[in-house]
């Protein structure tokens, strides 16, 4: 059997379910080549503050939308623990607060990952046949600036594979 070139990665949830199907994937991973996972998920507070700063929330509104923010992070991160828990795996899990790139990043370098996973971006276009290699900002961030390898992970069927795994 060939060794893996990977020992920890980073998965970083946001609810969407490009993310939610990069979880799965990488707990497959995991479990298939024995690679120690983290899931993270960044409230974006360098988002929120630039609202503030421009009057799109009022200050009440701002920390009220943090918290909201935080809640759906921690419920995110459950599910992902949930799921891992699912096929047998431990994992850990983190909350961070920052701008979204700067923190996966981050925490990649702090728990010394090998691999970065992302969820693809999933459009109306793609509902109707038309793929476009458009990331986000963050994606494009994290691809440039990281250390380590990224994988976008695209595979919107991976539900049926995962419930059979």
């Amino acid at each position: 059997m060939a060794k893996c070139f990977f020992k920890k990665m980073i998965v970083a949830v946001n609810g969407h379910s490009s993310s939610i199907h990069s979880a799965m994937y990488a707990i497959m991973m995991a479990r298939s080549y024995n690679i120690e996972i983290k899931f993270i998920y960044v409230v974006d507070t360098a988002t929120v503050k630039y609202l503030s700063m421009n009057k799109f929330l009022v200050s009440d509104e701002r920390y009220d939308y943090e918290e909201r923010l935080k809640e759906d992070g921690e419920r995110y991160l459950a599910y992902a623990q949930m799921l891992a828990g699912s096929k047998g795996l431990k994992c850990q899990t983190e909350l961070r607060s920052g701008g979204v790139f700067t923190e996966i990043l981050r925490a990649a370098d702090e728990y010394e990952a090998d691999l970065i996973i992302l969820g693809g971006n999933e459009s109306d276009a793609e509902k109707h046949h038309v793929k476009r290699n458009v990331l986000s900002s963050d994606q494009n961030e994290v691809l440039t600036h990281s250390k380590c390898p990224v994988m976008i992970i695209q595979k919107p069927d991976i539900e049926k594979i995962f419930k059979i795994f």
